[in-house]
């Protein structure tokens, strides 16, 4: 094992258990995969309780609403009394695709609360709860860090959340307690649909990307069940981008 400032990052991996919020969606399943392949011990939670009793590696499924931030408080709290927590993962979000003039103020709100507002209750939650150490790592998009039209909601709450991992890394640094983000592009996944059942819209999205083609939930989940590992120890407060090289690489004949 790496070392660590934290008790939790020398604990074996069988030993230890993480929340995902958000496990029911197409990034979430594969990322309890992961984490169970792994041995940790996967704590489900989200909106849809029926999502999550769909998927089988799940130790228990919790309901609850992540822009509620004292309840994912709570929720932490109780699954700490027992073994604590080695991490939690935030994947509840949304996708709004709009320009300014044509968003209401409901879609912005609706917006900053999926993304923000719950990658805020999970920076919170685990400020109070995971005293010995561990790892918080949050979703991000690479509208935060490439100007792309019609993202105005979604790129402001992507670069908050970036930033507010950033500050954190820094708080909770002397616990070995890390916050990381994951910052994708496109996703081929059911939130997604929406742009990916339009032959139109998903060729233009193949275009955009250096790489030739969409995400899928497999490119982004291994990223994120690392950063959630032991063996991740000395990373916090960065904002890794899988992105098809969106951020960094212009895209052949552009």
């Amino acid at each position: 094992m790496s070392p660590s400032n934290g008790i939790l990052e020398d604990a074996p991996e069988a030993k230890r258990s993480v929340l995902v919020i958000g496990a029911g969606g197409g990034i979430g399943l594969q990322v309890v995969r992961r984490l169970r392949a792994a041995g940790f011990t996967v704590h489900g939670a989200g909106r849809s309780i029926e999502r999550l009793d769909e998927i089988e590696d799940l130790a228990d499924r919790h309901a609850c609403d992540a822009r509620d931030v004292d309840a994912v408080a709570d929720l932490v709290g109780q699954l700490s009394t027992d073994t604590p927590l080695a991490a939690i993962v935030n994947l509840a979000g949304c996708i709004t695709l709009k320009p300014a003039h044509l968003l209401s103020t409901s879609d912005w709100e609706e917006t900053i609360a999926s993304k923000l507002t719950t990658a805020f209750a999970c920076v919170r939650a685990a400020g109070i709860h995971m005293k010995t150490g561990g790892s918080v790592v949050l979703v991000s998009t690479v509208a935060a860090s490439v100007g792309l039209p019609n993202h105005e909601a979604i790129a402001a709450a992507g670069a908050g959340v970036e930033g507010l991992a950033r500050s954190a890394a820094a708080t909770y640094a002397g616990r070995g307690l890390r916050v990381n983000v994951v910052a994708p592009a496109l996703v081929d996944t059911p939130m997604a649909t929406r742009i990916t059942s339009s032959e139109r819209a998903l060729e233009h999205s193949r275009k955009m990307h250096p790489l030739g083609r969409i995400g899928a939930p497999e490119d982004v989940a291994p990223i994120i069940a690392w950063l959630a590992s032991s063996d991740a120890t000395w990373v916090t407060g960065q904002v890794i981008g899988v992105d098809g090289g969106l951020s960094t690489v212009r895209a052949p004949g552009t």
